[in-house]
C-alpha cells in the first residue's frame, strides 16, 4: 500500500526553514527528519495544528532524531519521562506533553536508539498501532456521519439532470462534476485514510507480537 506522505510548502531563509508536511508512518517521518539534519537543518519545532516543521540551520550534523510515542501522561509522569531521556543524552524538541508523538534529538555515540531492550521496543510498537488506531476511529466516523456520497452519481444534484439529453445535458453535466467530485471526496479521501490505517495497525500488532515471541 502506498504512503500518504504529502508536503506542499517551503520557505527557506538564511539559517531558518519552514516546512509542511504530511505522514502516516511515523518511521518514515523519521527517515525524513534525520534527512534534514544530515542537510544541516535540525527540527526546533513542530506544529501539530497545521503541520508545519520549524528547522534551524546547524553546523553539527552528526546527531540523530528520534521519535516516541506516549498514549497520554499526567505532569508528574512526564517530567519522570523527560528526565529519564536527559540522563542518557537525549534533548526534547519543543512540544506539549499532550502530543501523542515526542521527538527525541542527540549526539551520535554509538547509543542511538530509545529503546534497547525486546521490551521497550515491543512496548513501543503497541503505542503506535494505538495511535493507528486513534486515527482509524476517526476517519471510520467522519465518513459514516452526515450526507455521504458513496454513489458518484447522487452526488450530482441538478434537477432533472440525467433527464437531459444532447447538448443540454453534456453542458449541465460538465457544470455539476466539479460539484460532484467537492461532494464526493471527502468520504472517499475518509474512506482510503480508514483502510490505511488499518492496515498500520495490523502491522504494528504482528512486529509487537515477533518482539514478544
Amino acid at each position: 500500500m502506498k504512503e500518504c506522505n504529502t508536503s506542499s510548502m517551503y520557505t527557506k531563509g538564511n539559517d531558518k526553514m519552514k516546512k509542511f508536511k504530511m505522514f502516516i508512518d511515523i518511521h518514515k517521518e523519521e527517515a525524513w527528519l534525520n534527512e534534514q539534519l544530515k542537510k544541516g537543518y535540525e527540527l526546533v519545532k513542530r506544529s501539530s495544528l497545521t503541520g508545519v516543521y520549524h528547522f534551524k540551520k546547524t553546523t553539527n550534523p552528526n546527531q540523530v532524531i528520534k521519535l516516541d510515542v506516549q498514549n497520554g501522561m499526567s505532569k508528574e509522569k512526564y517530567n519522570t519521562y523527560v528526565d529519564l531521556h536527559e540522563e542518557f543524552g537525549w534533548r526534547r524538541v519543543a512540544n506539549s506533553r499532550h502530543h501523542y508523538i515526542h521527538y527525541w534529538i542527540k549526539e551520535k555515540d554509538g547509543h542511538d536508539e530509545l529503546f534497547s531492550d525486546v521490551q521497550s521496543s515491543g512496548a513501543m510498537l503497541k503505542r503506535i498501532a494505538n495511535y493507528y488506531l486513534l486515527w482509524f476511529v476517526v476517519f471510520l466516523a467522519v465518513s459514516t456521519s452526515g450526507n455521504v456520497y458513496l454513489n458518484p452519481m447522487d452526488a450530482y444534484l441538478t434537477p432533472g439532470l440525467w433527464g437531459k439529453q444532447g447538448s443540454a445535458f453534456i453542458k449541465a453535466l460538465l457544470f455539476e462534476t466539479p460539484f460532484a467530485l467537492m461532494r464526493c471526496a471527502p468520504v472517499w479521501f475518509c474512506i482510503i485514510m480508514t483502510m490505511v490505517f488499518t492496515f498500520k495497525y495490523k502491522k504494528c500488532l504482528k512486529q509487537e507480537n515477533t518482539f514478544a515471541e
